[in-house]
């Protein structure tokens, strides 16, 4: 047996202790790569969120990149007023998310965010009810009115956690013109968030019998031919016809325009005998009735007084047209036996 040198316990030593080193080193070095193959497998992708919609009056960070592990609570610009929209650009994300280390970068100028702001809306009818109830409040009066604002319509939107009511702060009228300005303020109660001038002026109106359709020369205007409408009384002419039962069975004289008021001129009673035409008259007297033929020397409408010629014995007298082709005389006995 060989002795067991100095040499070779130097080497079995050495070998030892590399082993030794192995054994220590290689775990650490697999858990390593075990922790960043981990850590790889569950990062998420910062994505853009590109439709937002946000309540109160701050735009956060987390509201437009998802998901963020850190400053997700940091404001970045002011949210749009409510009702409103507020589009921000791809540059200024990305300026944004170097600012706060997020990952991510723009692929194209469409990648953009488009916060909106839902709002309780005060809507046009709502706040025409205010005024017109300010102007009956003045005048005391409670009839037909037409309100019409300087500026076209108008709406206000406040937070969607405020209730969409308002009130009116100032109510000036001109109760001669009926001119009017107001100020209104929203909501009704509380702090105002919102404090709007309001002018314009309040017309009376009336409702009229109109034509519903186009009636042209020698129509006989019927019930469904006339509708009602409201118009203004400073924009009335003169001689109209506000009764519809004065239209009806009324023939017209000069073409009559859809939704256009009707002037006393414009028709006239239909007429029922023709002039020239052979017609049916009846001589009535105390004691007997009579039928005869005469020509019509003059047109008539029911009611009118024309003068008729007996085509047997030419004699002229006046008679009352009563129906389509026929009219009535009242005579004494003698006169009525010599035109027969």
């Amino acid at each position: 047996m060989k002795p067991v040198t100095t040499h070779s316990l130097s080497i079995v030593y050495a070998l030892l202790l590399a082993g030794f080193t192995l054994a220590l080193t290689v775990p650490v070095v697999t858990a390593r790569a075990e922790d960043k193959a981990s850590s790889t497998e569950e990062k998420v992708p910062v994505i853009l969120n590109p439709i937002v919609q946000i309540e109160g009056d701050q735009i956060l960070l987390g509201d437009v990149f998802t998901p963020l592990d850190r400053y997700a609570d940091r404001v970045i610009a002011r949210a749009p007023a409510p009702g409103e929209e507020l589009v921000l650009p791809a540059v200024w994300l990305w300026k944004v998310a170097k600012t706060f280390g997020v990952e991510w970068q723009p692929t194209s100028t469409a990648d953009i965010v488009t916060v909106s702001r839902p709002s309780s809306v005060i809507g046009q009818d709502q706040i025409d009810d205010l005024l017109t109830q300010s102007f009956f409040a003045r005048t005391g009066e409670d009839d037909l009115i037409e309100l019409e604002l300087d500026g076209g319509p108008t709406r206000i939107d406040l937070p969607r956690s405020v209730a969409p009511t308002a009130r009116i702060d100032r109510f000036d009228l001109d109760a001669r013109s009926g001119r009017f300005t107001a100020t209104l303020i929203a909501p009704a109660t509380g702090r105002p968030l919102e404090r709007i001038n309001i002018s314009g002026r309040f017309h009376r109106v009336v409702e009229m019998p109109v034509p519903s359709r186009r009636l042209g020369v020698g129509s006989l205007i019927q019930q469904g031919d006339i509708t009602m409408m409201r118009i203004r009384e400073d924009g009335l002419g003169t001689n109209l016809i506000v009764d519809p039962e004065r239209l009806i069975g009324q023939a017209v004289r000069r073409s009559l325009s859809a939704g256009k008021p009707v002037r006393i001129g414009d028709v006239n009673a239909p007429r029922l005998v023709e002039k020239g035409r052979v017609i049916v008259v009846t001589l009535t007297t105390e004691t007997m009735t009579l039928t005869v033929n005469a020509r019509a020397m003059e047109p008539g409408a029911l009611g009118d007084i024309i003068r008729v010629q007996n085509t047997q014995s030419n004699t002229v007298i006046d008679a009352v047209v009563t129906g389509e082709g026929r009219a009535s005389v009242n005579l004494p006995q003698s006169l009525a036996a010599n035109i027969q």
